[in-house]
């Protein structure tokens, strides 16, 4: 439907200048004004692909921040981040997010990133009913591209781990600067493209919930869009004690 009205619109651009031509031509002997509107003609054209073209580009926006630690499945299991996304395009057209993907960072120190990958979405109904424990049954593997449609939000619960699993130590929650990027492959972009960036301080009292059982929140009061973050929350997922920024 878009395509077509576009080549109607162009074709009653284009007639609409030669006619202009015709009637310049009929009503003036210089031929330059034949040139004239023939170069209007391809001004108009050229402006209007132009602005359909901004118009109807993919362009998808991640807001993000918040980080949950869940409790492990079982005893002993490796630490995994779970992540509140909400995916949002500003552009007209629909497209294709491919994957995401994470680089933590530790206390600054570069030689020690980590590269986090997608491996499952959470259901946070089920999770939540599970008190906070990632199972069977909230956990839909494996996490897979989506579409997201013009003009259009989407909230995924994204859970991730260790990309290079056995090459990289398994995660482990210790106190300081935790660094995070946030980075995104969509249609819209022919490389990864880095959407967010963000940080939490890891406290003692952390490791000390998390030791006893205890999911951990990690919540960016920087996020000054409680509507947004209401969107996500959808079955309260936040810590009964947990408060938004404004």
């Amino acid at each position: 439907m878009g395509m077509r009205k576009t080549i109607l619109v162009v074709a009653g651009i284009f007639a609409a200048s030669l006619a202009l031509v015709t009637w310049l031509g009929q009503s003036m002997a210089d031929p330059a004004w034949l040139a004239l509107g023939l170069a209007t003609a391809a001004i108009c054209i050229a402006g209007y692909g132009a602005l359909k073209a901004g118009l109807l580009e993919f362009a998808p926006e991640v807001l993000a921040g918040d980080v949950i630690v869940p409790r492990p499945s079982r005893a002993g299991a490796d630490m995994k981040l779970l992540l509140p996304l909400q995916f949002t395009n500003a552009g007209g057209t629909d497209g294709i997010v491919e994957w995401v993907a994470l680089r933590l960072t530790f206390d600054g120190d570069l030689q020690r990133s980590v590269l986090l990958s997608p491996v499952a979405e959470v259901d946070m109904q089920r999770f939540i009913q599970a008190k906070r424990r990632l199972d069977e049954d909230n956990v839909i593997e494996p996490f897979t591209a989506f579409a997201l449609e013009a003009k259009r939000s989407l909230a995924k619960f994204v859970l991730f781990d260790v990309a290079e699993r056995g090459r990289a130590e398994p995660l482990r929650l210790r106190a300081g600067r935790w660094g995070f990027e946030l980075f995104v492959k969509s249609t819209a972009n022919r490389t990864p493209k880095l959407e967010r960036s963000f940080e939490h301080v890891v406290e003692r009292k952390h490791t000390e919930q998390f030791a006893t059982d205890q999911p951990v929140y990690l919540i960016n009061y920087q996020i000054t869009l409680p509507t947004a973050r209401r969107e996500l929350a959808g079955p309260e997922w936040l810590p009964r004690g947990a408060r938004y920024s404004n």
